[in-house]
């Protein structure tokens, strides 16, 4: 997909001496968050740390992942990635042809987090984010992601069918057991009701979804 944008891109202009920066659908990438008192852990300590979280999750095919790591505003959680060393290998082989520079690699849940974090205003939320019929589903407290589920939120045939109404509600609803599964494992299914952000590339499903969620298209659709 990567080298079919580039060739395109490379039409009009040469890319040779750019930079390439690329977004990593979620389904491809594996998550888990660590807990525990990261504040004093220096960045080195920090990578230890995620790489063995990763070891534990994948066992003998974590050699096969590069770990990247976010410390949340808490700083008592760690959200870990795991890329496939082969995707890494296949953007650099793209890239290098071409005489341009891979300056960075991140999961969609990444950049999205970054980009709609900060809107989120309650103390307790539920941020949710989609690549096609594949839901990343996050637990936040106070600006931090406590924990994550991953899995589908849609069937194949309503992907392909479209957004409808009873598709949106039948959607939503997947996700308000995923999100409310969460929240009861981390001991908060009680109290007010948290926030619900839903960040999704299906852009039928704004203002669709019943509530509480708010939905929003993520930047590259916004427009």
């Amino acid at each position: 997909m990567v080298d079919a944008v580039l060739q395109e891109h490379e039409q009009s202009a040469s890319l040779r001496g750019t930079g390439l920066m690329v977004e990593v659908d979620d389904p491809l990438v594996h998550f888990d968050v660590a807990e525990g008192d990261f504040g004093t852990q220096s960045d080195r300590q920090l990578q230890v740390i995620a790489v063995a979280c990763v070891a534990e999750l994948l066992g003998d095919a974590a050699s096969e992942h590069e770990v990247r790591w976010s410390l949340q505003a808490s700083a008592r959680q760690l959200l870990i990635a795991a890329v496939p060393r082969t995707l890494m290998a296949t953007l650099e082989a793209a890239a290098g042809v071409r005489g341009m520079r891979l300056l960075s690699v991140q999961p969609s849940l990444a950049r999205r987090w970054n980009s709609f974090a900060p809107t989120l205003k309650a103390e307790r939320a539920v941020f949710a984010t989609t690549s096609g019929r594949h839901a990343v589903v996050a637990c936040v407290v106070d600006q931090s992601i406590r924990a994550v589920s991953v899995g589908p939120w849609r069937d194949d045939d309503d992907a392909a069918a479209g957004t409808t109404a009873a598709q949106a509600a039948l959607a939503a609803a997947r996700l308000d057991a995923r999100a409310a599964r969460l929240l009861a494992s981390l001991g908060i299914a009680d109290g007010a009701e948290p926030e619900h952000l839903l960040i999704t590339d299906d852009p039928a499903m704004a203002g669709a979804a019943p509530p509480p969620w708010s939905v929003v298209a993520p930047p590259e659709l916004a427009a």
